[in-house]
Formats: structure tokens, C-alpha cells, sequence
């Protein structure tokens, strides 16, 4: 059931690598590197659902933040100048040239933070464990891959004869390690394991 290493590498519009590795056939090495992140998990593939799952994530508060800008801006020239009276063309071209520069650089955030995202949820706690961004480095690798690690994941499924409540403790154990190294967040890990426990006799699982 060992197959090759299968290696994944792109790097996302904040300028963080994610370098994503199949090893032995069945665990994905994850690392996340950047200037201020630096963090490698491991993960079953047998605790993720077999297929990865799109969505479409938009950056609300920058695209907020650049509105706010201009608002700000307009409502400033509109109801400001009655009350100034020397250096005028000054003051309001300094709010003219902060407006303009806030509002650029926040939509220009907006920009980087809103992607199509491909991910990969744990099988029952359905937490997200692995997070791509779709597309990248191009549309054929990206696709590439994703088709290979669900072929992987499906295979062992069908091989594997592991019963319910086995892959419940699993599922669990891979959640609390991800929680104690910061993968995930503690309120995730707490809503999992509620989820989890309702599923087989939570005496199995060291709590």
C-alpha cells in the first residue's frame, strides 16, 4: 500500500509557502512557512473525508475598511470646510491624500485575502485540517494533486478494515495534537469533541 513520496508546493498572495508531502502512501506531512510562521503537522489520511471541498472565501473587513475610507473622506470635504478658514487646500488635501492612500492600501488587502480555497476537513468533526489555495502554482498541478490524495484516501478506505469507533479515536487523537500545536483553535477542538463523542463510548479516548 506504500507508494512514492508525492510532493506539493505554492505559495499564496500573503506570500506564505505551503509545501504539502505524501509519505509512505498515507500520512501528509503539511508545512507552512513565512516570515513570522514557521509549522509542520502530520496528518492520517484516513481521519480526512475523501473528497476536498471549494469554497470561496472573501475578506469582508478590508473591503469594510476600504468603503470606510472613502465615506470618511467624502463626509470630511462635504461638512469640514465651513469650518476652516486658513490654510484650507491644505488640510483638505492631506484628508484627500490619507482617503486615497487608506482606501487603496485596504482594498489592495482585500484583493490578497479574497481566493477560491481548497480544503480538507477531518471525516466526522468535519474541521478544516488542510487549507490549499485553488489553483496554484497552475491549474494542472493543483489538479493533480488533489486527484491523487483522493484516490489515496478512497483506496485506503476500501482497504483498510478498520471499524467506526476506531477511526472516531483516531479522528479525535489527530484533532487534539493539532489543537496542543496551534493547527487548529481550542474552540474547534472543544465543538470536535463534543461532536465526536456522541458518535462511540468516549471511555475508549483518554480525555
Amino acid at each position: 500500500m506504500a507508494g512514492k513520496e508525492i510532493v506539493f508546493k505554492q505559495r499564496n498572495a500573503l506570500g506564505l509557502d505551503i509545501l504539502v508531502k505524501l509519505i509512505d502512501g498515507r500520512e501528509l506531512q503539511v508545512s507552512n512557512i513565512g516570515k513570522k510562521t514557521n509549522q509542520t503537522y502530520s496528518v492520517d489520511i484516513l481521519s480526512l473525508q475523501d473528497k476536498s471541498k471549494k469554497i470561496f472565501s472573501i475578506a469582508w473587513k478590508w473591503l469594510a475598511a476600504s468603503m470606510s475610507f472613502l465615506l470618511v473622506m467624502l463626509l470630511l470635504f462635504k461638512f469640514l470646510p465651513t469650518y476652516l478658514t486658513e490654510h484650507k487646500n491644505l488640510y483638505l488635501g492631506v484628508i484627500l491624500l490619507v482617503g486615497l492612500l487608506g482606501s487603496i492600501y485596504s482594498f489592495i488587502q482585500f484583493w490578497k485575502n479574497t481566493s477560491q480555497k481548497q480544503v480538507f476537513y477531518s471525516r466526522k468533526a468535519h474541521v478544516p485540517i488542510i487549507i490549499l489555495y485553488a489553483g496554484k502554482p497552475s491549474k494542472k498541478a493543483f489538479s493533480l494533486f488533489i486527484d491523487s490524495i483522493e484516490k489515496r484516501i478512497k483506496k485506503f478506505r476500501n482497504h483498510m478494515d478498520i471499524d467506526d469507533e476506531k477511526q472516531l479515536t483516531g479522528e479525535m487523537k489527530m484533532l487534539r495534537r493539532l489543537s496542543d500545536d496551534g493547527v487548529i483553535s481550542k474552540k474547534a477542538y472543544e465543538k470536535a469533541k463534543a461532536k465526536l463523542f456522541t458518535g462511540f463510548d468516549s471511555s475508549l479516548v483518554k480525555r
